[in-house]
């Protein structure tokens, strides 16, 4: 078992933030914002005062299964966001300002890993053959024995909406990666320069895996970066916000692409398209079986092409397969009347051709914030081969006071079924000041001590600069099944 510590805070920083995207901020509505709290959106930067009142950690307040119990193990640290087992020791992905990976003993000793080079959100790790690589925002790393990163893969899509996620090693040998989209729903719109990216990269756009024939679909929103009142502005699918689309374009597809699952050797050669049709797929495992799973975060109903009731996934990786994304959802075309937004435009298909269609193993219900998963050894633990899934969703109002939807999902895979295994004992308005539960589970993994552990990234607040981690208020839990 491992000691509780106290990890001393890492200073933040201050991101920029003008009149023109406080008042957009504020005309979208800051929901947008509370939805991009999650792992897998924007970075991170961490609060600048105490949190008031400072966060508990209170096992009671989380309801368990039976037989099962919780601690706190870690405690005080600065936006956790990944982590993973080295024979006892325990190495923790910090993604606060600067980012860094520690290093922690079962003595509690705690010694850095990497202290700079680093850009947050730190989304994955893996260790082969000794070795440990890191997905951080738009590359993935080696860690050299000095501490230094050396990048294997760089320039993924990831300055907008998403990033490279989690990333894991195949039976093969080769490395496997989860790569998120730029855009909510396939056009950049108001939501993103709400949330902070499409003025920092006006050129930016969707890329896709192949090349795929379009259907000229545009979008007219208000132009942002205009001082004139009322001026307008057309958007097409896999363009950059201004830039139309004509009917038989065709968007060029590129291997670093938006939702995909990418493979490649440990030295970054030889990248490779496994799987794509993925808004944002963030957990990434293989099975004892060696077959690889994933977790998909759904569309959300904003942005320039909404999309209601798009659920959240967890998806058996086929070779070559197409899962959807940006025009089936569920299975379904986005046509199909239960993804309208009430009072807005149906959103249409963008492609004029589509691949084979697959389908998730299982989905959840819309806007569950999926992150990463583990399957259970089994043994004292129990639920052998069951995943275990953490969720931070359905999120609330702008304020994220109703965090109903913190809690860990047990799936049987056999039967197909979900089912709530720790979930916070009290939500609602009251919420801060009363509960010691989870916060944002964002990761899990098991222990060798059998026992599983939730990478908790700690308290954000939302505002008109982003979001902020409080410093000190991430933890990583223990759960665990008593001897007898």
């Amino acid at each position: 078992m491992y000691p509780k510590q106290s990890l001393s805070p890492i200073l933040p920083t201050e991101p920029a933030v003008t009149p023109q995207r406080r008042r957009f901020i504020l005309a979208i509505g800051l929901a947008a914002i509370a939805l991009a709290i999650v792992i897998g959106t924007l970075p991170f930067t961490q609060a600048t005062h105490a949190l008031e009142p400072p966060r508990k950690f209170n096992p009671a307040d989380v309801r368990l299964a039976d037989g099962y119990r919780l601690q706190a193990a870690f405690a005080n640290l600065n936006a956790p966001t990944t982590a993973l087992f080295d024979g006892d020791d325990f190495i923790v992905a910090e993604s606060s300002s600067p980012a860094r990976i520690i290093r922690i003993k079962p003595d509690g000793t705690v010694t850095p890993i990497v202290n700079r080079g680093l850009r947050g959100p730190v989304a994955g790790l893996a260790l082969k053959d000794g070795a440990l690589y890191v997905s951080h925002k738009g590359k993935v790393s080696v860690v050299d024995a000095d501490g230094k990163l050396r990048d294997i893969l760089t320039d993924l899509p990831s300055e907008g909406e998403h990033q490279n996620n989690h990333i894991a090693v195949g039976p093969d040998g080769k490395l496997y990666l989860a790569q998120g989209t730029i855009t909510n729903a396939g056009v950049v719109g108001l939501d993103d320069y709400a949330l902070g990216w499409l003025d920092l990269h006006p050129d930016l756009r969707e890329i896709p895996c192949e090349d795929v024939p379009l259907l000229g679909q545009n979008y007219r929103t208000q132009n942002p970066f205009s001082q004139e009142p009322g001026s307008m502005v057309l958007t097409g699918a896999y363009e950059a916000f201004g830039i139309p689309t004509i009917i038989g374009a065709t968007a060029k597809g590129n291997l670093k692409c938006g939702g995909s699952i990418l493979r490649f050797n440990p030295d970054g050669s030889n990248l490779e398209l496994v799987a794509w049709g993925l808004r944002n797929p963030v957990g990434l495992q293989f099975d004892r079986a060696g077959q690889l799973w994933v977790t998909s975060q759904g569309t959300e109903p904003r942005g320039s092409r909404s999309i209601l009731n798009d659920p959240d996934y967890l998806v058996r990786i086929e070779r070559g397969a197409w899962y959807g994304w940006p025009d089936y959802f569920d299975g379904r075309p986005v046509t199909d009347e239960r993804f309208q937004v009430p009072g807005k435009s149906p959103p249409g298909f963008l492609w004029d051709a589509h691949p084979r269609l697959s389908q998730a193993f299982l989905t959840f219900a819309p806007q569950q914030a999926t992150s990463g998963f583990a399957f259970s050894p089994g043994a004292a633990f129990g639920f052998e081969g069951d995943a275990f899934v953490a969720m931070a969703g359905p999120l609330a109002v702008a304020d994220d006071s109703n965090p109903s939807g913190f809690r860990i999902a047990r799936v049987d895979l056999v039967n197909r079924q979900a089912y709530d295994f720790a979930t916070n004992a009290e939500t609602g308005p009251a919420y801060r000041n009363s509960s010691g539960g989870f916060d944002h589970p964002a990761d899990i993994l098991f222990g060798p001590d059998g026992s599983m552990y939730v990478v908790d990234p700690g308290v954000p607040a939302v505002t008109a600069q982003g979001v902020k981690y409080a410093p000190g208020t991430g933890v990583i839990w223990r759960i665990y099944r008593p001897h007898p």
